[in-house]
């Protein structure tokens, strides 16, 4: 009989440590609670839309997330690919401008269609979106 009361008591004590494993309580490590989880927002413009050889066009990622500006990304860069040469392939960090918002300005020696990827990482997520930026003659 003790041998059943002592083998129940203890399966009482398993239930109860798992059921506080589940608790939303404080802890270290990431709190979904936080919105960590939220999908992160990134609004890639370039600033004009299309640009001639050796004017200077502005890049700019706004990223959000629960509608919110993201003011301290782990990571953004810009990554520039000529069309057809694979020769131009840079990626290029991108400067925090504040308020969400990250810029490179960059000159293009070359006319041609180039593709614009911001790769913004904030804590476990990436994202990078992607547009075409036509420089003519």
């Amino acid at each position: 009989m003790k041998n059943k009361l002592g083998l129940a008591g203890v399966a009482l004590l398993v239930v109860l440590a798992l059921a506080g494993c589940g608790s939303s309580g404080g802890h270290d490590g990431m709190n979904m609670d936080e919105g960590m989880m939220e999908p992160l927002k990134v609004d890639l413009s370039l600033t004009p839309e299309q640009a001639k050889v050796g004017e200077k066009v502005s890049i700019e990622a706004h990223v959000t997330q629960k509608d919110k500006n993201v003011d301290k990304a782990d990571k953004v860069e810009i990554e520039i690919v000529k069309e057809g040469d694979s020769s131009v392939h840079e990626k290029v960090p991108a400067k925090n401008a504040g308020d969400g918002k990250y810029v490179l300005e960059k000159t293009f020696d070359s006319a041609g269609d180039y593709k614009i990827t911001s790769h913004v990482t904030y804590g476990p997520q990436h994202t990078m979106p992607t547009k075409t930026l036509t420089v003519s003659e």
